[in-house]
């Protein structure tokens, strides 16, 4: 009998940031700091990712599960460990990313909030989350127009992360399912979570991006405003057009792999030379 692997590798990464321009998407202030929000986000968001599931695998009882929370783990930590060795860079480019973590820690610490203050809802809110940055860094990788828009020297790293949060966007899910979403309660809280964690997180992306306009003092550059809100909520917005798949999450039924971006996958790992 073969022994059971993941279903998706770990890949270990070592990126240079020593020559990202100060705007490094579409030379534009507003977009540039749409990413470096997101960037401020994932250091601290990917570690309470691998806490939450950590804290309830040993429950798990499926070998092929246990591989891919290990898989899962792995591919967290890299991209927390790159995300900050970019915001290091973003620092001396004269942000206060450190602030903007902070922020985060405490979007996500949730101890004024007894709803997240165990481990099924710190799994939910997980499973929330990973929902949000499965089907958004599918988008990106749908939208050769923005890829083409980041700078080189950084077009891998955002290729790179948006390939593996699809390659185990199901894991956090799988893992709720095996050991809680078996009753009324455990739906209810799933949906809780996620409509909490969906405010938070919307506050959170357009507050960094204000305050990182402001660090730029690019808070009166209307032209990059009106052009940066029109691409990600206008009609064809990054965020408008995951809407439909994101009001998914809310049927009895769903599951991430509904959701199929194979090919997706497929088409970037050749691009990228990936296994």
């Amino acid at each position: 009998m073969s022994a059971v692997t993941a279903s998706f590798p770990v890949r270990r990464q070592d990126f240079g940031f020593e020559d990202v321009p100060r705007h490094w998407v579409d030379s534009d202030p507003f977009m540039t700091h749409l990413f470096n929000a997101l960037s401020a986000l994932f250091p601290d968001g990917e570690r309470f990712f691998v806490d939450s599931v950590r804290a309830v695998r040993d429950q798990i009882n499926d070998p092929q599960l246990q591989k891919d929370i290990s898989a899962f783990i792995g591919q967290e930590a890299m991209h927390a460990k790159e995300h900050g060795h970019f915001n290091e860079g973003a620092i001396n480019q004269g942000f206060d990313i450190k602030k903007l973590e902070g922020w985060t820690r405490g979007f996500l610490s949730a101890k004024n909030l007894p709803l997240l203050n165990n481990k099924r809802a710190h799994l939910a809110a997980t499973v929330a989350l990973e929902h949000f940055t499965g089907i958004l860094s599918a988008q990106l990788l749908k939208r050769e127009d923005l890829v083409n828009a980041i700078d080189p020297s950084m077009r891998t790293l955002w290729a790179w992360h948006c390939i593996e949060e699809n390659e185990h966007k199901a894991v956090a899910f799988d893992t709720y399912e095996k050991l809680y979403d078996k009753t009324v309660v455990d739906y209810a809280i799933r949906m809780g979570v996620m409509a909490l964690i969906t405010t938070l997180i919307m506050v959170a992306i357009h507050s960094f991006i204000f305050e990182l306009m402001r660090e730029d003092k690019q808070l009166l550059n209307l032209k990059s405003w009106a052009k940066g809100l029109n691409r990600v909520w206008g009609r064809k917005g990054m965020f408008t057009a995951i809407i439909p798949e994101y009001l998914d999450y809310f049927k009895p039924d769903f599951h991430p792999w509904q959701h199929d971006t194979e090919f997706l996958l497929h088409k970037w790992r050749k691009q990228l030379n990936f296994a």
